[in-house]
Order: structure tokens, then C-alpha cells, then sequence
């Protein structure tokens, strides 16, 4: 069973937007692997648009980069992030968007994915 068919059966049911990504944090950032209905709404970005994508592609002129630069900081260290990004909507509308990121880790302690709980 895949990380992404373990999480979509509850994050489905969640009012709270759920992100999946791998991974690689090199450049340009892990991968979304998985994002629910409520990211859908909250971004504005149909779910099948945001797969494939890093999720600095929410990032805009607004975004602090130094708050950006710690999300990764934080995550190369093994640790969680939670902190308030200002994040862009699809349609260019900026929002303040509490994020809570953790790692996911395989059987020898490396994170293969992360899974970030975000609202508005």
C-alpha cells in the first residue's frame, strides 16, 4: 500500500487541506503526490493540476522567502515545520496559510514523504 492510498480514505472526509509530497527537497522542491478536496478549495488549484507539482508553486512576491528557505531548513534536519506562509491562490489572491509539515519515514529512519496539514 502506497503512503497516498494510506491517507486519502480519512484526508477525503477532512475540512482541513492535506498535502502528500515525496521526499526530495533539492530544487524544485519535493513533489505533490497528493492533495484532498479541501486543498482544492483553499487554493484554488484542481487537485489534477497541483499532482506533479512542488508546492512552492503556491509561493509568490509576497511570500517571505526567508520563512521559505526555513520550511526546508527545518525538514533537511528531520524535523516539522509549522509556521504561517503567505501562500497565492490560483487566481492571484494572497492568503495568510498556517502549514504543519511532517516527515514520513521509511524502515531506515529517512523521510520518503512528507505530509502537510494547511488552513487559511
Amino acid at each position: 500500500m502506497t503512503i497516498v492510498e494510506l491517507v486519502r480514505p480519512f484526508a477525503e472526509t477532512l475540512d482541513l487541506a492535506v498535502l502528500v509530497t515525496d521526499g526530495d527537497l533539492d530544487r524544485p522542491g519535493p513533489t505533490i503526490l497528493y492533495a484532498n478536496s479541501a486543498f482544492a478549495r483553499m487554493s484554488g488549484y484542481p487537485v489534477a493540476e497541483i499532482l506533479g507539482q512542488a508546492p512552492r508553486r503556491l509561493q509568490g512576491p509576497g511570500t517571505s522567502r526567508q520563512a521559505a528557505r526555513a520550511v526546508t531548513r527545518q525538514l533537511r534536519t528531520g524535523g516539522r515545520f509549522h509556521g504561517v506562509l503567505e501562500n497565492y491562490r490560483k487566481a492571484g489572491e494572497a492568503y495568510l496559510c498556517e502549514i504543519d509539515v511532517r516527515p514520513i519515514r521509511g524502515p531506515d529512519g529517512q523521510p520518503t514523504a512528507f505530509i502537510a496539514f494547511e488552513r487559511r
